[in-house]
C-alpha cells in the first residue's frame, strides 16, 4: 500500500467518523426537541382526569370524592417544569398534590416531587385526549388522589380539555 492509499484510507475513516458524530448528535437534539414538544402540549390547556383505570375503575371514586371535577395543570417556565392536580368545585380550588416535573425520556413524564417519591407516567395524544400509562409510584399517586391504592398497580389515566 503506497502512502497516497493510506492517506485516502485515512481521509475515508475520518470522514466516516464525522458523518457518524453529526448523526449521533443531531439525533439527541431531535430527542430533545420531541420531549420538549410533547411536554409544551400539555402546557396549553388545563386538564381534567376523565378517566382513572386501574385493578379497577377509579373514576366514579374520584366523582364521589371530589363531587367535581379533579383538574390537572401543567407548567413550562424558566424555573423549570411544575403540575398541580386540584379538586375543583364551583368557584373553588382545592390542591392535591403539586411538584416538578422531569423528562427523563421522549414520552416520559416523571412527578419527581409531590407524592413523597417519584411518579413516572408514559404519555402521548389521542385526538384531543393525553394518555398516560403508570410505569411507577402507584401507591403515593393513589394514596393523594384517593387515600389508598395497591403498591403495583397498572394505572391509564386519560386527561380531557377543561373546556369542553
Amino acid at each position: 500500500m503506497t502512502r497516497l492509499d493510506s492517506l485516502r484510507l485515512a481521509g475515508l475513516a475520518a470522514g466516516a467518523f464525522l458523518l457518524c458524530l453529526g448523526i449521533l448528535v443531531g439525533g439527541c437534539d431531535s430527542a430533545g426537541s420531541k420531549r420538549a414538544s410533547l411536554y409544551e402540549r400539555l402546557t396549553r390547556t388545563s386538564w381534567t382526569i376523565e378517566r382513572l383505570q386501574g385493578n379497577i375503575n377509579y373514576t366514579g371514586h374520584l366523582d364521589t370524592l371530589y363531587q367535581g371535577e379533579v383538574r390537572v395543570t401543567f407548567e413550562g417556565s424558566d424555573e423549570g417544569r411544575t403540575y398541580k392536580i386540584a379538586s375543583s368545585s364551583g368557584d373553588s380550588t382545592e390542591p392535591i398534590a403539586q411538584g416538578r416535573i422531569g423528562l427523563p425520556g421522549d414520552d416520559v413524564l416523571q412527578m419527581v416531587s409531590g407524592f413523597g417519591r417519584p411518579v413516572e407516567w408514559t404519555y402521548g395524544f389521542e385526538a384531543s385526549r393525553a394518555i398516560f400509562s403508570l410505569r411507577f409510584g402507584s401507591q403515593p399517586f393513589l394514596r393523594a388522589l384517593l387515600s389508598g391504592g395497591s403498591q403495583n398497580e397498572d394505572l391509564e389515566m386519560t386527561l380531557a380539555p377543561a373546556d369542553e
